[in-house]
Order: C-alpha cells, then sequence, then structure tokens
C-alpha cells in the first residue's frame, strides 16, 4: 500500500505540473485551439514496408511493418490498424496488430492489441546484475487486450483495460533438468502452463497535437492499475501498475526535444517471469538486449532530440538511465545507460515514421533498430 500511496502522489504532482505549465501560456492555448478547428485534413493512406535486420538474439530477422490509417480533420485524433509480422533464423516469429479507433464525435477513443509468438529466448534470471545463468526456452504465447476511454474533453481521458494471456513452454531435456536449480534460485511461476486475465482502470491526460510524432509543446501522462486474481479465474495473483510521462518541447526551426519518465512495477510474490518489467528492446532503454535484467519494477528517465534533415528525412540523438529493481527489497548494483543515434522517414499525413536506431550502453554493447513509430 505504502507504493501504491507514494504513485499516487507522483501523479497528482505531474498532473499539477504539466496543469500549471499549460495554463499559463494561455496565448498558446488559445492558438493551439484554433489552429485545430483549422487543421487540414490527413487523408487517407496506407503503407507497407518490408524490414530487415539483425540482432544478437534474434540473428537474421525479416519481416514487414504496415498501416492502415482513416482521414481525420484533427491531426491529434487519428484512426488506424497497424502491425507487423517478423521472422527470424531463430526460428522466432512474431504477429502485432494494434487497432486505434476515434468514434462518436471524438467522445470515444478504442485501442487494444493482438500479439501472437512463437518465440526461442534466453531466460537469464532475475535481478539487475550482470546475469550468471543462461537458459534457452522457446514460448508460445498469445496475448490480446481491449482498452475503451471515454474522453471528458480532448485532452482527459479515462477508461477501462480487459487483457487475457495464456502461455506455455517448450524446453529442452538439459534446462528440464535444471528446473529444480532455477525454481528454488528464482521462483516456480511461468514455467508451467499458465492462463490470466486482467481488469484495471486507466486515466490519460494528453495534449500532443499528434499522437506519432507532436512537434509542438505539449505533455502526455498515463496511470493504469491492472489486476489479475485467481478469484477471477487467473492462475496468477497479482496487481500491475504503470505510469508514463512525457514532454515534447520546440526549440528552433521544426526541432523538438522530447523526454520521457517511466515507472512500471508488479504487486505480488507469484508473478510469471514472462509479465515481469524488463529494459531494453526498440523502445525502453535502446541499446540493451530485452529481458535480459528483469525484476518486478523498472524506472527510467529517457530523452531524445529530433531534427528534421530534408523534407520527409530526420535525424535523432537519444540517451536512456534507468534500472530494474525488487521493490520490496530495491538495490541497485550498477545504474544502465543507453545512448545512441538514428534516421526517421516520414511515411504519411499522419506522421508515422520508419525508425532506423543504433544503441549502444555502459556494458560495451551495441543493438540495432528498424521499426515504425517513435520510442516515445
Amino acid at each position: 500500500m505504502k507504493q501504491l500511496f507514494l504513485l499516487i502522489l507522483c501523479l497528482i504532482g505531474i498532473v499539477e505540473s504539466a496543469l500549471s505549465v499549460e495554463k499559463a501560456d494561455s496565448v498558446a492555448n488559445a492558438t493551439r485551439m484554433l489552429e485545430q478547428i483549422s487543421s487540414p485534413k490527413v487523408r487517407r493512406s496506407w503503407f507497407a514496408v518490408p524490414i530487415g535486420f539483425y540482432q544478437e538474439e534474434t540473428s537474421v530477422g525479416f519481416g514487414a511493418t504496415g498501416g492502415y490509417y482513416f482521414k481525420s480533420h484533427d491531426l491529434s485524433k487519428i484512426s488506424s490498424i497497424s502491425g507487423s509480422v517478423i521472422y527470424t533464423l531463430n526460428n522466432q516469429a512474431k504477429i502485432n496488430i494494434n487497432p486505434r479507433f476515434y468514434l462518436f464525435n471524438n467522445k470515444m477513443y478504442l485501442t487494444g492489441n493482438v500479439n501472437l509468438r512463437h518465440y526461442p529466448d534466453h531466460y537469464y534470471g532475475i535481478g539487475n546484475t550482470p546475469p550468471v545463468d543462461d537458459f534457452l526456452y522457446t514460448a508460445q504465447n498469445f496475448a490480446i487486450n481491449f482498452q475503451p476511454f471515454y474522453l471528458f474533453n480532448p485532452r482527459v481521458m479515462l477508461g477501462l483495460y480487459v487483457g487475457v494471456r495464456g502461455e506455455r513452454l517448450l524446453l529442452a531435456d538439459s534446462v528440464v533438468a535444471q528446473r529444480p536449480y532455477i525454481e528454488q534460485t528464482y521462483g516456480a511461476a511461468g514455467w508451467d502452463p499458465y492462463f490470466v486475465w486482467g481488469v484495471g482502470v486507466q486515466f490519460a491526460y494528453d495534449s500532443r497535437d499528434n499522437g506519432f510524432y507532436p512537434q509542438k509543446f505539449s505533455n502526455f501522462l498515463k496511470f493504469s492499475c491492472v489486476t489479475y486474481q485467481k478469484a477471477l479465474g487467473s492462475d496468477y495473483s497479482f496487481t500491475s501498475m504503470t505510469l508514463d510521462f512525457r514532454q515534447y518541447i520546440p526549440t528552433w526551426l521544426g526541432q523538438v526535444f522530447a523526454w520521457q519518465v517511466y515507472y512500471d512495477m508488479r504487486l505480488g510474490r507469484d508473478v510469471p517471469f514472462q509479465m515481469l518489467p524488463t529494459l531494453g528492446g526498440s523502445d525502453q532503454l535502446r541499446g540493451f538486449r530485452e529481458r535480459k535484467f528483469t525484476d518486478n519494477s523498472l524506472f527510467l528517465v529517457q530523452a531524445e532530440y529530433r531534427i528534421p534533415i530534408w523534407r520527409r528525412l530526420k535525424a535523432a540523438v537519444f540517451c536512456s538511465v534507468g534500472d530494474v529493481f525488487d521493490v520490496y527489497n530495491p538495490a541497485i548494483h550498477k545504474v544502465k545507460v543507453g545512448y545512441g543515434a538514428g534516421l526517421r522517414f516520414r511515411l504519411n499525413d499522419a506522421r508515422v515514421h520508419l525508425r532506423v536506431d543504433v544503441a549502444g550502453n555502459n556494458y560495451g554493447e551495441v543493438k540495432f533498430y528498424i521499426t515504425a513509430t517513435e520510442a516515445f
């Protein structure tokens, strides 16, 4: 309960700070409202882009990412359906679909996610110290969530979260023989087939001029609390809480400074290791291998400077600082730092960009990322 109380205080403080900044600039607010009324129509568009890449955890990978974007008179609220299909030479396959719909004169916002995976991966244990264990497993899972929001005004919304996830692991005989050691050292949750479904509430404040690539001064804040309980039919009982704050500050000549504070926590002693917060990947603390550092709490701060180059082409430099830790016994061995640069290419009027990043970290590793949409 102490963590929940502190998180709520933090949420209230950030909201008040964001509101005070924007209220102080009433002229900018009025200008923004006029621009929204007269904003040009976003044309109906779609894209499909083949992608190829190499990463340590995937080997050579290829696939496609794409989306369909509905026409809109409001650049900040664009309905879309996007997704990706990926296959790698490590026999990893992923299908991901993300719908976003604004309905009833933008009073309702419906979003969600469908994710299917057959994914050989490595288990490094739990904690923020350099891992000493490495166990290979293959995850077969599905995850579906549905998130309806009601907009009280163009910026403030309150919504629900309903999600289901099922997963089973395929293990080599050598890993099966090591399961007693794994479960005694790190816990047993997630190693047997499981099914969970969660329900929760979400609050969001969003003043961005565009959800894909903001270019005006704006704030984004989202808080979510989702609980999974055996009494409701799940195999495990735990609660997930997430706080996400982002700010976008235009500087000069179309350049934008963006920064984010992100906190993700699981309350409960019995959480499947696949559903614990983890750093790394293409969005959170780029430069680290995803799932190499995992625990029940994650905190990070990241910043990015975005620079137009020529027409649709842009560049970015970024840096991230953060770590995972045990919320019940917090201790940090070595703060994780990621940094890098990349290129962006705008694909349509909705400001969706193809993103290519190269990132390093303070452990001497380098990672490459190719994806659509920004990290935050």
